[in-house]
């Protein structure tokens, strides 16, 4: 169970076994090499790119993982991410997914950001999932606050089909913002192919809303945009223990105040031990 929930909370679904395969002697030697390691270490690297670029400019954004897979239920992590855009500033990540029967499941998270405007100040994030067999049902909350006093609470729900090698996810979040107890949609329509160990990609699709009020600007307004978002991700074990990772993503967050529009592309690494 909890190699389901860890591919699943890295987002990433399988494609095609590695190349190296066939070399290391086939698929059982190179599962009797990968073993069942302890440890995994990612390191990732985002750059975007922002549409109006005089007034956002681009992002940088450089974050290493650790994931501890010793315990007998519990799988937590730590995180620290460097952010660079007019500054530099740093973010502190630490959760744990859980297996609490062989059907439930859960992941928590707890966010501290650093002193920038640009990064949340704190943020948690808690989901469940019940498995009915083929289908699991997800529910989760969650909650933001930012620099300057703004919060949002959020409720996810939606299924995940998990059939062999392939996922398909539907997820419907309500996101409720102060002040001004504005009121948005998102759906996330996700899928992929995949197999622990081997490959993993991911395909997500997310419409919907943000609406919120401008707390930074006098007098206050209200910020109402329709966005789109499309990404994908892909890593591919290259050695037993060792593989890189891509990434892609295109967000329209329309015009007006705090709109824009961002194109990013990623690249890491990880090793298990």
């Amino acid at each position: 169970m909890r190699s389901v929930l860890f591919a699943a909370g890295l987002a990433a679904l399988s494609l095609t076994g590695p190349a190296g395969a066939h070399a290391a002697g086939g698929a059982e030697e190179w599962a009797r090499l990968r073993g069942a390691p302890g440890y995994r270490l990612d390191v990732d690297l985002l750059l975007d790119r922002l549409d109006p670029q005089d007034l956002y400019g681009n992002w940088a954004t450089g974050t290493a993982t650790l994931y501890v897979k010793t315990l007998p239920r519990l799988t937590p992590f730590v995180q620290v991410s460097v952010l660079e855009r007019e500054d530099v500033d740093a973010g502190f990540s630490v959760g744990t997914y859980a297996d609490w029967t062989s059907r439930l499941y859960s992941s928590t998270s707890f966010t501290a950001g650093g002193r920038s405007h640009y990064l949340q100040k704190n943020r948690w994030d808690h989901s469940f999932y019940l498995s009915t067999g083929p289908v699991a049902l997800v529910a989760g909350a969650g909650w933001l606050q930012d620099h300057d006093g703004h919060e949002d609470w959020s409720l996810a729900f939606g299924p995940r089909l998990w059939r062999g090698r392939l996922i398909l996810e539907y997820l419907a979040t309500r996101t409720a913002s102060d002040p001004g107890d504005h009121v948005g949609w998102k759906h996330r329509v996700s899928g992929g192919w995949g197999e622990e160990g081997r490959s993993w990609l991911f395909a997500n699709l997310t419409v919907g809303q943000e609406r919120y009020a401008a707390t930074w600007v006098t007098p206050i307004q209200d910020v109402d945009h329709d966005f789109y978002e499309v990404t994908a991700s892909l890593q591919r074990w290259v050695r037993p223990r060792l593989g890189y990772k891509l990434q892609a993503g295109w967000l329209d967050l329309g015009e007006g105040l705090d709109g824009y529009e961002k194109l990013g592309c990623g690249v890491g690494g990880f090793i298990e031990f």
